[in-house]
């Protein structure tokens, strides 16, 4: 079974500082601190880069997981292509599943700012845990769509992400 989750965010700043901000493996979790708590490159500097490796420990939809991937392409500021393999654990561990997974972050000029796009595809295996874990992943995804894509437009200034007041 197939799973994309696509989200998107329309930011006021230039691309280059949102891409800077957004590949801050600190501000790369807390865009969703609910389900990533952990993200380490395996780079000197701990950024990401084209052919570097990742590790990015997660809860997704109430299972926790360790993903660990690499990204393929890297076009600052404006593309990055990344793969991995997340290992989904159920029963502290007694049911596993590794689910391939692949990412596209993509900065785009919009109207009212940069828009930073974040899909993600999943390939679920087809077997009863397999389309178990797939069910979860959809129910979980419908139930926080709407916090999921914000509708605002958001700012970065002083190094932090807030929404845009409306009298900008």
């Amino acid at each position: 079974m197939f799973i994309t989750v696509d989200t998107s965010i329309t930011i006021q700043a230039p691309a280059e500082l949102v891409w800077d901000y957004a590949c801050n493996p600190d501000h790369w979790t807390a865009s969703n601190p609910e389900e990533h708590f952990g993200l380490t490159f395996d780079t000197p500097d701990n950024q990401p880069a084209e052919g570097a490796r990742f590790h990015q420990r997660e809860s997704v939809a109430g299972v926790y997981s360790d993903l660990f991937g690499r990204f393929h392409h890297m076009d600052r500021p404006h593309l990055a292509v990344w793969s991995g393999t997340a290992t989904y654990r159920k029963l502290g561990g007694l049911i596993k599943a590794r689910i391939p997974e692949w990412g596209v972050l993509k900065l785009e000029p919009g109207e009212g700012g940069v828009r930073l796009s974040h899909n993600v595809y999943l390939d679920f295996p087809n077997s009863a845990w397999g389309r178990f874990l797939a069910w979860q992943f959809e129910r979980a995804t419908v139930a926080r769509r709407y916090s999921i894509i914000p509708t605002r437009n958001w700012c970065i200034s002083s190094g932090c992400l807030h929404p845009r007041s409306e009298s900008r």
